[in-house]
């Protein structure tokens, strides 16, 4: 219990941490860690651009500026409204005292810093945005510092659209903007009565090169329904008209009771006589979302196994729990969720045609979400657990889940009340039952 623990008190932790806040929308932004295992990316996984598809050109002048990318600086960044923004440092230089020379940039006078013979200074930079800083010499403007994105032939389309986590389970798309670098997420908005709801999904993008006719620059958005898809006419990266849809698989009907089934292979031991060693399960799940994005919810399983229900030893598990997030971290991929309610055990030792053992029991638990594993869109690696540490009435229940609408399961259940108990173990698939409500 003791790792269980630091564990809690590490993610509430880096839950905590905020940023100052400015005028500057970027000083608003939270970062999106990128968490690394070798290969293998468990944080952040939007695309991890090139800087040299991105241009920094200073104009000629004398003294000369030079701009250059520092090596390695990229990261990702939210703003406010959720968007994910990547930012990279660009370091800008001048053969002048640091004194001498001024940076504007965002609405900031930025200082230069360096020897009598040389000045530099860095800044970050949104990548998206066709920004400019302007270099100032004894109070007047000397050069100006272009940004601008290529889109250079080498780089693949998919490795130049970031599309966030939060769009995939609805596999939202974009065409028509496969030669510039894009940046998109999605929030889900329920309309209409209680019980007979419809998804509308917005989507916000924003794209380096792209305006509007007028000349208006992104960020856009779009709200769809009913599997339609959004369409605008656009100025491209080439200085020339086209066409952008933004897509996605919404449904018409949006329900927030999902009820799904499993089945697999258990193994059973418990005080009875006989009925123990291999036997079937069958499972049964629910989830009540009393918000879109299932930070809250009412959930509630059950859990049978036996190998002749009526004839031989029956252990069943209800429960009903209330759930909601504790936190979100790693870009609200990582979700720390607290569950606190009731079960109920059910133990026959002889089966069902013969008396039934009934009990309350009151274990409490949590559960761990990795959501889009591994970059495994709609994919959701999760494992938690209820213990109820009583000496006298004991319960455990351990699990691990991986996958999507389809999944498997690995659970394992312990229980005890005087001289009854049961243990069960094993693998179920579940699969998509029901939609409700």
């Amino acid at each position: 219990m003791t790792s269980t623990f630091i564990l809690l008190g590490a993610v509430m932790a880096t839950s905590a941490f905020t940023q100052p806040v400015s005028g500057d929308p970027l000083d608003q932004a939270t970062p999106a860690p990128r968490i690394a295992i070798g290969p293998l990316v468990v944080g952040e996984d939007h695309p991890w651009f090139d800087l040299s598809d991105f241009l920094a050109v200073a104009e000629d002048t004398t003294p000369s500026v030079e701009a250059r990318w520092v090596e390695g600086s990229l990261k990702w960044v939210r703003a406010p409204d959720g968007q994910a923004l990547p930012l990279a440092r660009l370091r800008i230089s001048l053969r002048v005292p640091p004194e001498r020379a001024l940076l504007r940039w965002r609405g900031r006078a930025v200082l230069f810093q360096g020897e009598p013979d040389g000045a530099t200074t860095e800044i970050f930079v949104p990548l998206l945005e066709d920004a400019e800083a302007a270099i100032e010499l004894d109070g007047r403007t000397l050069s100006r510092v272009r940004i601008a994105a290529r889109a250079a032939a080498a780089t693949p389309a998919a490795h130049r659209h970031a599309i966030d986590h939060s769009c995939s389970p609805w596999a939202a798309a974009i065409r028509g903007l496969d030669d510039t670098f894009v940046s998109m997420n999605c929030r889900l908005i329920p309309v209409g009565r209680l019980g007979s709801e419809a998804p509308l999904l917005e989507i916000r993008w924003t794209a380096a090169g792209v305006t509007l006719m007028d000349g208006s620059r992104p960020p856009f958005s779009a709200q769809l329904h009913e599997g339609l898809p959004a369409r605008m006419t656009v100025i491209g990266p080439d200085g020339k008209n086209r066409i952008v849809e933004l897509s996605a698989a919404v449904p018409r009907r949006w329900h927030r009771l999902k009820i799904a089934a499993g089945a697999g292979p258990y193994h059973l031991s418990s005080s009875a006589n006989a009925g123990n060693g291999a036997a079937g399960s069958l499972m049964l799940y629910g989830n009540l979302r009393l918000r879109p994005e299932d930070s809250l919810s009412i959930r509630v399983f059950e859990a049978a196994v036996s190998q002749s229900p009526v004839d031989t030893t029956f252990f069943n598990n209800l429960g009903l729990y209330f759930a909601y997030d504790l936190t979100r971290v790693w870009d609200k991929r990582l979700a720390l969720t607290a569950l606190l309610g009731l079960q109920g055990v059910t133990f026959a030792p002889a089966g069902l045609s013969r008396s039934a053992y009934n009990e309350a029991v009151f274990p409490q638990g949590f559960e761990l979400s990795y959501l889009d594993a591994f970059g495994l869109r709609n994919k959701t690696l999760s494992g938690g657990m209820f213990l109820q540490p009583a000496a006298n009435k004991p319960y455990q229940n351990f699990w691990g889940r991986f996958g999507g609408s389809w999944f498997g399961e690995l659970n394992y259940i312990s229980w005890k009340s005087g001289n009854r108990s049961a243990q069960m173990w094993g693998f179920s698939v579940g699969m998509p039952f029901a939609k409700l409500f």
